[in-house]
């Protein structure tokens, strides 16, 4: 690891991180979780290109300017998918990164991407209309540079609260999961940030505590019997090894990933209004 750069594959795919500490301000972690999670960005790329997954928090601009540029040749044309495009995390370097770097394309569910990339300013910077942005509808397959053997397929996450995207890169067998599956944290600002023991222990109980404390608290009761066939869908469609949160530890090997998928299979389950009653959900209550 070298500036909380970790190579995923071999000049194929980065996590770009930003380590912080829990202190109940990260709406992705429940108020009482404490510790150290990396915050990811991720960059996937080919001689001829290359795509960034998010772009951070615009507190944390600096070391992801200086991250990118140790990595990624500044000529190589970029394209940029927000994978969360109404939350901070996701854009708020879109702007700065477009200026350091040779930016030809942004995704967004949005026909317009630019309106939700520039607030840095008082005055609006009409230049980054002149960027094309290509509209994320269903399951987008996507070139990367001029390589015909390295495709990535976005996909509408099947698991959301807000409008999110997940990414399966087909060459690394990479799931980048976006606020899902984020519940690996560290106890020290200097564990490792990849978990690769196929018998890690998270339990039912904790995961599901994690769902229902973050942005998932509306799930105690509902129907998940759909949720449960697109996210089995997900996972019987693509040859998964490695899980990539956008918060949060990265699980690598298959035996872990097929845990995590059975783990949230199980918690579905047992919170489907058939099983669980929903019941009102005070602020700030702890479930």
């Amino acid at each position: 690891m070298e500036d909380n750069i970790i190579e995923l594959s071999p000049n194929k795919a980065f996590s770009i991180q930003n380590i912080v500490k829990l202190d109940g301000r990260l709406s992705a972690y429940p108020q009482n979780e404490k510790g150290f999670v990396p915050l990811n960005c991720y960059l996937i790329k080919e001689d001829s290109g290359a795509f960034l997954f998010d772009t951070g928090y615009l507190f944390h601009q600096e070391k992801i300017l200086h991250q990118l540029k140790s990595i990624l040749d500044p000529d190589t044309p970029l394209s940029i998918i927000p994978l969360r495009i109404n939350e901070f995390m996701s854009v708020g370097n879109v702007k700065a990164i477009t200026y350091n770097f040779n930016v030809v394309a942004f995704y967004s569910p949005h026909p317009e991407g630019p309106d939700w990339f520039d607030f840095t300013d008082k005055e609006r910077d009409w230049s980054l209309k002149e960027i094309p942005t290509n509209i994320l509808r269903g399951t987008v397959d996507c070139m990367v540079g001029d390589n015909t053997d390295r495709n990535i397929q976005v996909i509408s996450a099947p698991l959301r609260l807000i409008n999110t995207s997940w990414i399966y890169d087909e060459k690394t067998k990479i799931l980048f999961s976006s606020d899902m599956f984020n519940y690996g944290i560290a106890e020290k600002s200097t564990e490792d940030w990849i978990i690769t023991n196929p018998e890690e222990e998270f339990s039912i109980s904790y995961i599901k505590s994690f769902l229902l404390n973050t942005r998932y608290w509306w799930l105690e009761g509902a129907k998940t019997r759909l949720l449960r066939d697109n996210i089995k869908k997900v996972y019987d469609s693509y040859d998964i090894e490695t899980l990539a949160p956008g918060y949060g530890k990265i699980f690598k090997g298959k035996k872990l990933v097929q845990k995590q998928f059975e783990l949230l299979d199980n918690i579905l389950d047992e919170l489907d209004i058939s099983k669980t009653k929903a019941h009102y959900v005070a602020r700030n209550q702890m479930r």
